[in-house]
């Protein structure tokens, strides 16, 4: 009787060890949620993939030098129900985005908005 008492108490345990992750997810914590900056960008990759959609970019600073930044969104499910596809960004694509800042001022921002070079606009807002 105590030994499977013992081996219920281990499933229990290790069942909540493994659904701690799931509680640990950040959100939206590293962004300054409260402002919006456009970025004029050369799309480098798209990446339409779980958990979290990432475009990879260039970004030329005021002294003509090419800055790497990153934007993340929420994933390829939610995004297909506001019109997006695997195929909506390629590389060399010259786009507007709008993003949230990082806090600490890393160069990976939250994207809001995509607005393409014929005036198209993609936004992320409505998929959450």
């Amino acid at each position: 009787m105590k030994s499977k008492m013992a081996i219920i108490c281990a499933l229990i345990f290790c069942s909540l060890m493994a659904s701690t992750q799931m509680f640990a997810h950040h959100g939206n914590s590293a962004y300054d949620m409260s402002k919006s900056i456009p970025m004029k960008a050369t799309v480098t990759k798209f990446e339409y993939s779980n958990p979290h959609t990432q475009v990879y970019f260039d970004v030329t600073d005021d002294k003509g030098d090419v800055e790497h930044w990153v934007a993340e969104t929420t994933n390829p499910a939610m995004l297909n129900r506001v019109g997006w596809s695997k195929d909506t960004l390629k590389a060399g694509d010259q786009v507007t985005l709008f993003v949230n800042p990082n806090k600490v001022g890393a160069k990976i921002t939250f994207l809001q908005k995509v607005v393409f070079s014929d005036g198209k606009e993609l936004s992320t807002a409505k998929a959450f």
